[in-house]
């Protein structure tokens, strides 16, 4: 019953909204392959349209090279399109804040839930669904249609897929209740089959299971937060093997990037390089220092730098700490445990 009563609602979310726009003609756009700058402004116009065709939200563009940055409690859907003319594949990732999708999917089927819940979730899908759907429409020359497989991801296989592979779009809009993200892939390998995937025999259990795992990983408590910023996704993998258990853990590759992460995921410690290109660590730090916001967000130096000098002028600057990448990682580990404890008290 729960699986039927999301399905009627985000049909009824999907069409009712969207079928009065394309009636009307306002949302006419273009998007090429591979996306220049001209089209991924035609997507902005579009999902921005359309989230207040469907919700009633004017959502703000916030950026349009979102890579995968966490914003309060996710919830990451995929979708994989196929086409029956070709083997083309094309992979569709939406992105909510939890809050979002409840004040959202929650109002549109008339309850205020206050959480998410089976049939919250179901209407989200369908209408997830039919708000891509609407979006191929309007891409000339767009074969892959035919939704093949729909899941939920935990956020670390989410942010598998936007390191590795190759993002055609990847949109980031603040819609005031929280954010979300709009994210397009061509796999470059074959699509191997999801173990949760959805399917209309399983969706309810699927949905379920996605739910209970959700509340106990909440159930166990909130980690700290470790910021990784590195421009060596060798060290930020590195890292985060060696912590992530411990600590819920999110990278920036560049000093820039580690900013918005801060923005959307206001981190307990920074690990911070200090040799970055373009904007190093000590020029990180200082964008830091000067956001009276983060001023005080402890920051530790996880670098290759030992001399003197370097270390002498990041000082001023009231680094928390300064840790050489050659230590071994349990003595990493220890020191970083030993920082939280003493913070905590």
């Amino acid at each position: 019953m729960e699986h039927f009563l999301g399905v009627c609602a985000g049909w009824l979310i999907g069409h009712t909204t969207m079928d009065d726009l394309s009636i009307t003609g306002k949302n006419a756009g273009k998007w090429k392959y591979l996306l220049p700058g001209e089209d991924q402004t035609t997507i902005r116009k579009i999902v921005t349209q359309l989230m207040y065709d469907m919700f009633l939200l004017r959502p703000q563009m916030v950026s349009d090279s979102y890579r995968g940055e966490r914003f309060g409690r996710g919830i990451y859907y995929r979708m994989l399109f196929g086409s029956e003319k070709t083997e083309k594949k094309k992979e569709i990732y939406l992105v909510f804040e939890e809050s979002l999708l409840i004040s959202t999917v929650g109002r549109k089927m008339g309850s205020s839930p206050g959480r998410l819940s089976n049939s919250l979730l179901h209407a989200a899908r369908h209408a997830m669904q039919r708000f891509v759907k609407r979006i191929m429409e309007y891409i000339p020359g767009e074969e892959c249609q035919n939704l093949e497989e729909e899941n939920f991801l935990a956020y670390e296989d989410f942010r598998k897929v936007l390191d590795h592979d190759k993002l055609l779009a990847s949109l980031l809009f603040n819609a005031g209740d929280g954010y979300f993200a709009y994210c397009v892939v061509e796999p470059h390998l074959p699509v191997k089959s999801s173990e949760n995937s959805i399917h209309a025999d399983n969706a309810t259990a699927e949905v379920e299971k996605y739910l209970t795992a959700r509340e106990a990983q909440k159930k166990a408590g909130p980690k700290h937060k470790i910021l990784l910023v590195d421009d060596s996704i060798m060290i930020r993998m590195g890292m985060e093997k060696l912590l992530g258990n411990d600590y819920e853990i999110s990278q920036a590759e560049s000093g820039v990037v580690a900013i918005r992460a801060i923005i959307l995921n206001r981190p307990d410690l920074i690990l911070l390089d200090y040799d970055m290109p373009v904007c190093n660590g000590k020029q990180t730090l200082e964008m830091i220092r000067s956001q009276a916001d983060f001023a005080d967000i402890p920051v530790i130096f996880l670098t290759g730098r030992d001399d003197a000098e370097t270390v002498k002028n990041v000082l001023h600057l009231n680094p928390a700490g300064y840790l050489l990448k050659n230590l071994k990682h349990a003595d990493i580990k220890s020191r970083i445990d030993a920082f939280f404890k003493k913070m905590d008290g």
